[in-house]
């Protein structure tokens, strides 16, 4: 394990005054600027958001109807009214005759809250009737509420954009992806992506004897380098190697490549449909971003120890934002630690 670079004068000016944000499960410390860049959370399915209320959500509807009709003519909607809750609408489809076939029959619930609507998709899976996903649908429609964008909720469930999801439930498939954006230093990115069911449709027993090492960041590093032997990218290596993050012992490769950029990724392979050790979770650093290109920037706004220590500061300060089953003390910022009892004197 490698120890942390210290901040500099600047980066510790930057940390004075923190604050926790939240992303599906998790949660990160960073500093007060920070802004944090929602990207896609699936919990099970992707969660759309847009600005508009109910009658908003209706065109919406009808819009998605006229292209599906025009796109396939045997598309059948069989439900087309109000949804489960109150300012909610609902659409229930067949893309087409194939899908009709098979019973595949999905479900869009839009539910408007003030000025957002968010939409829920679903399906039938193997198994299931329509009436379980129905239901499945008012359960989800009921569990969300806004959120502001710094509230942390103290409950179990999933942070989403402008919301939150409460749930107690851990047995589906959950994804999330987050940036960190840094107004001092705008040529930095930072990101961080989860995928607790990645790899699930691998046979245990498989996926442990021939699929983990090969998955694992320094496994894949030196495969590529095995394959492009001399045309691999040249790169300063600054560190690389294990790099446990609270209990998800993973790898790290922290380079600079030639024209400056710093390219640093960490990565961990951990157990499909594990909560407390997702299938797949990384988080990626770099510098010298201009436009959303990385290495467009004239330079980068940091040293290359700067970076390190950037890096190890926020990759440190990632945890769960409540208890999962399986996470051990230390791994979560809720419920807070209880300080140990004294004894009187």
């Amino acid at each position: 394990m490698p120890e942390p670079v210290k901040l500099s004068p600047r980066l510790r000016t930057l940390f004075e005054k923190t604050k926790i944000l939240c992303f599906g499960r998790y949660a990160i410390e960073v500093p007060q600027e920070a802004q944090l860049i929602m990207g896609e959370v699936s919990f099970p399915s992707t969660v759309r958001v847009f600005l508009g209320g109910i009658e908003k959500a209706k065109h919406r509807a009808e819009e998605k109807i006229a292209k599906m009709k025009w796109e396939d003519a045997t598309a059948e909607i069989t439900y087309n009214d109000v949804g489960p809750i109150e300012d909610s609408w609902q659409t229930r489809y067949f893309e087409d005759k194939y899908k009709k076939e098979r019973n595949a029959l999905f479900f869009d619930t839009y539910i408007s809250k003030a000025e957002m609507t968010f939409v829920l998709r679903d399906s039938i899976k193997q198994g299931e009737t329509e009436s379980t996903v129905i239901a499945r649908q008012r359960a989800r429609a009921g569990s969300l509420r806004l959120r502001a964008a710094d509230e942390v909720p103290t409950e179990p469930g999933v942070c989403i954009e402008h919301a939150f999801m409460a749930s107690d439930r851990y047995d589906h498939q959950e994804m999330a992806n987050a940036g960190v954006y840094l107004p001092s230093f705008p040529d930095i990115t930072f990101s961080i992506r989860s995928n607790k069911d990645a790899y699930a449709d691998y046979d245990k027993a498989e996926f442990e004897q021939m699929k983990r090492d090969e998955l694992s960041l320094l496994g894949r590093i030196k495969g590529a380098q095995d394959m492009q032997g001399a045309l691999y990218p040249k790169r300063d290596v600054l560190r690389e190697g294990k790099r446990d993050v609270q209990h998800w012992k993973g790898e790290e490769s922290l380079i600079r490549r030639p024209d400056g950029t710093h390219d640093f990724e960490w990565a961990f392979v951990g157990t499909p449909t594990d909560v407390a050790n997702p299938s797949s979770f990384g988080a990626a650093m770099f510098t010298k971003v201009k436009h959303n290109l990385v290495g467009a920037a004239n330079k980068a706004s940091v040293t290359d120890d700067e970076a390190v220590a950037l890096w190890d500061k926020l990759l440190s300060g990632l945890k769960f934002r409540v208890k999962v089953p399986g996470a051990p003390e230390g791994s979560y910022y809720l419920p807070k630690d209880k300080p140990e009892a004294t004894s009187a004197k």
